[in-house]
């Protein structure tokens, strides 16, 4: 299914989508599908770093409905979902892909950028476009003056 149909659906529910999943992949549909999308939605929250708290704030809602949507109490709406995929850095289908690579292990590195991505997009261009400069002179004057240890 192509992102789309999704944002052509954006006021309508999960239960909606899940009939388009059934239909495209001709397969039946777990009876705790919520409670599946909500577990997958909180281990690719998990691989990328974040807290329950963290991605709270970046999509704007309260722990409590991070909480909520992880343990499958709560469906979210597809605008929720959005901002979701958004801040974790994954394609809508791959929220709805029961098969979701278990090998799928962020290095260090990956989860810094990641938080820092999504911290990054809740800021203006020229704030981003500054700290970009800021970075890179720094990161610049670190490498000219660092000369490592000779053993």
């Amino acid at each position: 299914m192509s992102i789309k149909i999704f944002y052509k659906l954006l006021p309508v529910r999960l239960d909606l989508i899940c009939l388009i999943f059934i239909l495209n992949k001709e397969t039946v549909m777990p009876a705790n599908i919520e409670k599946q999308i909500g577990a997958q939605l909180a281990k690719i929250r998990k691989e990328r770093g974040l807290t329950q708290s963290g991605l709270a704030e970046l999509i704007d809602v309260t722990i409590e409905t991070v909480s909520r949507l992880e343990r499958g109490v709560s469906i979210p709406s597809l605008k929720t979902l959005g901002k979701i995929s958004n801040v974790l850095n994954v394609p809508l289908k791959d929220i709805f892909d029961l098969e979701y690579p278990q090998k799928f292990r962020a290095s260090a590195i990956e989860k810094e950028s990641t938080k820092l991505l999504a911290y990054l997009k809740t800021k203006r261009l020229n704030d981003i476009k500054m700290c970009h400069r800021i970075l890179r002179a720094l990161f610049e004057q670190i490498e000219k003056n660092y000369q490592p240890k000779k053993i």
